[in-house]
């Protein structure tokens, strides 16, 4: 069930769910929504947890976001007003540079701990994902197809229809904005401020976030835990929901 909260200054959506502490805050990637992390929530413990959208997309409203700096201050604010307890931010690709730039700013005692998934310090957007987004902007037309890499070869079409299909309360100059703030991203000299403990997880296969980024942030952040999904792809939240619960669980028990 979607909930609505004011931050800063705008309507927001998320999904909230009660349940015991750590808290977990779920940040989506470009392009993307809070459905994105529905296998996952099914899959993890009883946490409580909030999964939020970004504006400009689905139950929040826009505009859209053009730095991941402003993204990172919905979290904040989030954080701030509906957190009591202990809190660890999950982020997956955009949303995952989201986490980093929350922990580099945050000096609240109540940030636990940050899972960083498929994501990296520095986030290089293939230029052809730009340029097509770009032109589907300039003419309004729908978003373009899904990027090459996404998925494992052996996906079930249900999977991918199942993205598809939120993908399309994203409108194409959200999108944009999502994917400018990613290219823009860079905190490959900041990762040694971290002073909470990470997850970082990444599949050997994935094309737009190679094992290098979590490598790097494995070898810069003071402490982590680095886990290496042999073939899985960039969509692993999806694909691997079972088995990064497992790790999720593990690494909140060890906060």
């Amino acid at each position: 069930m979607v909930e609505i909260r004011t931050l800063r200054g705008r309507p927001v959506g998320l999904r909230h769910e009660s349940g015991r502490a750590p808290a977990l805050l779920f940040v989506h990637g470009s392009a993307g929504t809070n459905r994105v992390y529905e296998p996952l929530l099914e899959a993890l413990g009883d946490y409580e947890r909030y999964a939020i959208d970004l504006p400009g997309r689905a139950d929040s409203q826009g505009p859209a976001l053009e730095e991941v700096s402003s993204m990172a201050a919905v979290v904040d604010e989030l954080a701030r007003s509906e957190i009591d307890g202990p809190y660890v931010v999950l982020g997956h690709s955009l949303g995952g540079a989201v986490a980093l730039e929350h922990a580099i700013a945050e000096t609240s005692e109540q940030l636990a701990g940050i899972v960083l998934l498929a994501t990296g310090a520095r986030l290089r957007v293939q230029p052809l994902i730009l340029q097509l987004h770009e032109a589907a902007a300039k003419a309004d037309s729908p978003l373009p197809q899904l990027p090459p890499g996404l998925f494992e070869e052996s996906t079930e079409p249900a999977l991918i229809a199942a993205v598809e299909s939120q993908r399309r309360s994203v409108p194409v100059r959200t999108a944009l904005s999502d994917w400018r703030a990613a290219d823009a991203f860079d905190r490959m000299k900041d990762l040694g401020r971290i002073d909470v403990p990470a997850l970082i997880v990444a599949g050997t296969k994935d094309r737009l976030t190679p094992p290098k980024y979590a490598a790097y942030m494995a070898a810069n952040i003071p402490t982590h835990e680095l886990h290496l999904l042999e073939g899985a792809g960039h969509m692993l939240i999806m694909e691997r929901a079972d088995q990064l619960a497992a790790l999720i669980d593990g690494f909140v028990a060890r906060l």
